[in-house]
């Protein structure tokens, strides 16, 4: 069943960590994460890198449990070698189920989702996220979940805007409005089930 928490700034609010722990239902010690970080091409992003990286620690997350994985470090789709090591291919559907969670960090997203393309990412990414994995995108992440750019992820019909002063109000998602979503506020998808929540 796909989880989805679609946000303006991770875990800034502190319900959506607990919501988080509550969903994953395990040990937040044993829980693996795959960290994206591809979308900070700018100093003003990358400064929030550290910030994105302890919301996963500071809910008891084990650094050696987060696995860091730079897209623009895969070689493109089609050239993938199984031999070579996972922070430079693709990963396996196979290897995507050792993960309980992926978290995109925020940033450029028409570059996040270029490379979540050109590397054949996408297709991997929305079968584990149908299985069961835990979907994290903060301001670029959740942007590339919804309708905003061409080729995207497809998870909602929506185009959503983050950091906005005034948001869509709470409640069940509107049928095919934009999305506003404060720094307070998220979208959740679980299962059938999308709403936006604070």
């Amino acid at each position: 069943m796909k989880r989805l928490l679609l946000t303006s700034t991770g875990f800034s609010n502190k319900r959506f960590a607990s919501l988080f722990l509550e969903k994953i239902n395990k040990d937040a010690a044993d829980i693996k994460v795959l960290f994206v970080p591809t979308a900070a091409t700018d100093d003003g992003a990358r400064e929030m890198l550290p910030c994105c990286y302890q919301d996963l620690t500071n809910v008891g997350i084990l650094p050696e449990n987060i696995f860091i994985y730079e897209l623009r470090h895969l070689i493109s789709q089609g050239h993938n070698k199984s031999n070579f090591p996972q922070h430079f291919r693709l990963l396996s559907v196979k290897e995507m189920e050792n993960y309980d969670a992926v978290y995109f960090c925020g940033g450029d997203e028409a570059h996040l989702l270029n490379e979540v393309n050109r590397t054949g990412f996408k297709e991997i990414l929305k079968s584990a996220v149908e299985n069961g994995l835990f979907y994290i995108g903060a301001s670029a992440g959740a942007v590339i979940a919804a309708k905003n750019l061409p080729n995207n992820l497809g998870f909602i019909k929506n185009r959503i805007y983050v950091h906005c002063s005034k948001g869509t109000p709470c409640g069940k998602l509107p049928t095919d409005k934009n999305i506003y979503l404060t720094d307070r506020q998220a979208v959740w998808i679980e299962g059938d089930t999308y709403e936006i929540i604070e």
